[in-house]
């Protein structure tokens, strides 16, 4: 199987931590696709997907996935894993957690296009105001339930992590650990696991 991302991408990143976690990482090569913006086309990447957007899992059957919760959940079910839980009541609160995550990433991506592409007089003030309220909002948010989190990792703790990982790398003068003790502490041990360190954006 081909994992075509980049190394800034939090959600292939979410992608990449997966399959250490599951012992994957001799059938799944992680593929750099070179640049994807909003602002340009990748041939090789809209040639697999046609939203142009990463990640995008290759099967050995020939098809290609996206984006990264239908990616998880394939390789968790090929390799027969349990970082979805069985259980209904805890299946559903990681799928939540995997949900608020993918939130907090969708707006820092976007508010990293937005200050990092458009040109500084044309960039929407309010808008990020607004869109950095709501992740304000949604770290506060996962603070709260840090005492429900798994003894061990699911998807929905590792889209949490990534979703930090994020925060950290390309935000790294915004300080959520100070308005969040609870979640950066969780962060701080769980950075420490091996599948985090082995993918850390660049």
């Amino acid at each position: 199987m081909k994992l075509i991302t980049a190394d800034a991408s939090p959600f292939g990143r979410k992608c990449k931590i997966v399959v250490h976690e599951l012992g994957l990482t001799e059938r799944v090569e992680f593929i750099s696709p070179g640049a994807v913006t909003p602002v340009s086309i990748n041939q090789d990447v809209i040639s697999v997907n046609p939203l142009g957007m990463i990640p995008i899992l290759e099967t050995p059957d020939g098809d290609s996935l996206f984006d990264s919760p239908v990616i998880a959940e394939y390789l968790n079910t090929d390799a027969k894993g349990d970082l979805f839980p069985a259980d209904f009541q805890n299946r559903f609160r990681s799928l939540k957690l995997q949900a608020l995550a993918d939130g907090i990433m969708d707006i820092s991506v976007a508010i990293r296009y937005e200050t990092a592409l458009r040109p500084e007089p044309l960039r929407w003030k309010e808008w990020i105001e607004h869109q950095g309220l709501a992740v304000d909002r949604g770290l506060a948010t996962l603070n709260q339930l840090c005492p429900t989190f798994s003894g061990r990792q699911t998807i929905g703790e590792i889209a949490v992590a990534c979703a930090l990982g994020y925060r950290d790398f390309r935000f790294p003068g915004t300080p959520w650990r100070e308005h969040n003790p609870a979640l950066a502490e969780w962060f701080e041990e769980v950075g420490q696991k091996p599948a985090m360190q082995a993918t850390v954006p660049a």
